[in-house]
């Protein structure tokens, strides 16, 4: 069951690396990212729309011009045009290549943290089953331990009760008779008469009995 988990786990935090390292990968080459992004957006900018939804315009065709100078002039004007404009197409290629690339990245990484999350969350989650599974094989055996009490106190009250008339038969023997002293040496008393009492009877006192 450890070692299950264990592979899990380890499972769990192969996927969670993989899942860091692409985050990382997003952001790797990054300018030419943006350069591939910029051609693309500036022949976009660039290339006239003709479509079902493209309005037409009929303008008005410009008379020839009567002068070579101002046949010059006006080819002059359209070649400024031509370059301002796609001066400006390069540029704001240059700018959206910009956001789109940091965007496209910023939202895989952001996806990328939601699956690490959710990863997380699945080790906790197995984490917990495993507890619980360990939890449910300690109490497995609950019932057999129940009938192991229940038999031990049963040989507890048998061992007791096949000592009780040995302890009983040592009791009676221990039994001091009547008129004898626990722990003396030797006789205590003469004809059923006792000495100690004899001498105590006397007047005399342990000290002076038996000190001289």
């Amino acid at each position: 069951m450890l070692n299950a988990e264990r592979a899990r786990q380890q499972g769990f935090d192969t996927e969670a690396k993989g899942l860091t390292d692409q985050s990382l990968g997003r952001y790797v080459n990054f300018d030419q990212q943006m350069a591939s992004d910029k051609d693309r957006l500036k022949t976009l900018f660039t290339t006239p729309v003709n479509g079902v939804n493209t309005p037409t315009y009929n303008a008005a065709a410009l008379p020839a011009a009567s002068s070579d100078v101002v046949q010059r002039e006006i080819d002059a004007k359209k070649s400024l045009a031509s370059a301002y404009g796609a001066d400006q197409a390069d540029k704001l290629a240059q700018l959206r290549s910009f956001g789109d690339v940091i965007g496209t990245a910023g939202r895989g990484v952001a996806d990328d943290a939601s699956k690490v999350g959710q990863i997380g969350s699945f080790k906790k989650g197995s984490e917990a089953v495993t507890q619980l599974e360990l939890d449910n094989a300690n109490r497995a055996g609950n019932s057999y331990k129940f009938f192991g009490d229940i038999l031990g106190g049963l040989g507890k009250v048998g061992l007791t009760a096949g000592l009780s008339p040995v302890l009983a038969g040592a009791g009676a023997g221990a039994t001091t008779a009547a008129g004898a002293i626990p722990g003396a040496i030797g006789p205590t008393s003469v004809g059923g008469a006792p000495l100690v009492n004899n001498v105590f009877s006397g007047g005399a006192t342990p000290f002076l009995t038996y000190g001289r």
